[in-house]
């Protein structure tokens, strides 16, 4: 079965469902349940909030099954940090209804849950009712889910391919952007980054640190000859273009002399051209906040290719002129605000990299 998202549930449809409680017993009793509720798959489950974390920006779930009294991070915990999201999976509740536990869970609701199953008495023979009303809970979330979702289209469905890398230009207003896209990719990242900043040369080396200091993934400047590997962001520096080559399966590194009339070295354009050439339609290119027009006609070249293709949007922009080049000349796939990017970018990767591994059914993950 494939898991669609954004769209009307159906029978081809799987719920990727996550279980987050500090019980065990508890845990392996709502997968033994939800095992034989068709549509419905068990794709991971957590002991405590913080794993909880983990795992929804691994294996993206449309559904998490929630705890709330947890040890590390609590469930209000979890729910606070989903909240910040920008397409978090929808959370049933899983809770007494005894007081003080009740009045958790009503915050709970407050705090973003879809509904409440209530746990207070669950004996043997009580708990396959119970993870029948759990199973209906699910399907009623989801389905909320994918109404609330339905302005963005599933990988699948817009034929999103996983990178073999991510190209990323920016100008002025760019760092301040750098330092929040690059902070909200996961060290598991598959793909590596090449990014273009146009900012004096006397000044990449201390933003390339102090973006290190926000990403868990290693940040340098690019050198050429060197591969490029997951885990890593490279900047192009010095008075060259930086641009990508393919060597069997390796993408290599080149630095090559700009025309004399190429307005900004190193180029974004050079960047993302060359990206596109190497990788086909396995490479994203992303453009970001910064005036004139480079990057644009490089970003097309992406789309046109078959690869994804990301700008900046106008209201999240210091300065909307790279970006509005690519959407005049039909480069954006899509147009979004600087806060999404990030996260669109880290949750649609973990969900292809999850497909990928498993094409028809993806096994259950633990932490």
């Amino acid at each position: 079965m494939v898991r669609a998202r954004g769209g009307a549930v159906n029978d081809s449809t799987t719920i990727a469902t996550l279980l987050v409680d500090d019980s065990p017993f508890a845990r392996r009793a709502l997968r033994r349940v939800l095992s034989s509720e068709p549509g419905i798959e068990v794709v991971g489950e957590a002991g405590d909030g913080a794993q909880a974390l983990e795992l929804v920006r691994k294996v993206a779930p449309d559904v998490v099954v929630l705890d709330l009294d947890m040890p590390v991070l609590d469930g209000l915990g979890v729910l606070e940090a989903l909240s910040r999201e920008i397409d978090p999976p929808a959370v049933v509740v899983v809770s007494s209804a005894a007081r003080p536990d009740a009045e958790l869970a009503i915050r709970a609701l407050e705090y973003g849950a879809f509904d409440l199953v209530d746990k207070t008495t669950v004996s043997a023979m009580e708990l396959h009712a119970l993870g029948g009303e759990v199973a209906s809970k699910i399907r009623a979330a989801a389905a909320f889910r994918r109404r609330a979702l339905g302005r963005a289209a599933s990988p699948e469905s817009s034929g999103i391919l996983l990178p073999e890398l991510v190209v990323i230009g920016a100008s002025t207003g760019g760092p301040q952007a750098l330092f929040q896209i690059l902070g909200e990719l996961p060290s598991d990242f598959p793909a590596p980054v090449a990014v273009v900043q146009h900012i004096p040369t006397s000044f990449l080396q201390p933003l390339i640190e102090r973006i290190a200091e926000k990403t868990p993934l290693s940040v340098r400047e690019g050198v050429a000859g060197e591969a490029l590997r997951p885990g890593e962001v490279v900047f192009a520096g010095g008075k060259k273009n930086l641009e990508v080559v393919r060597k069997g399966d390796s993408l290599i590194l080149v630095q090559r002399d700009a025309p004399p009339d190429t307005p900004h070295v190193p180029s974004i354009d050079a960047l993302f051209a060359s990206a596109a050439r190497a990788c086909e339609a396995r490479v994203w290119g992303v453009l970001l906040t910064g005036m004139g027009r480079d990057g644009a006609e490089g970003l097309l070249e992406i789309r046109r290719r078959g690869g994804w293709t990301i700008v900046q949007d106008e209201t999240t922009s210091a300065v909307y002129g790279m970006p509005k080049a690519a959407v005049a000349l039909g480069a954006a796939a899509e147009i979004l605000p600087l806060p999404a990017i990030g996260k669109h970018l880290a949750r649609t990767a973990a969900d292809l990299a999850r497909k990928a591994v498993h094409p028809d059914r993806t096994k259950g993950a633990t932490t």
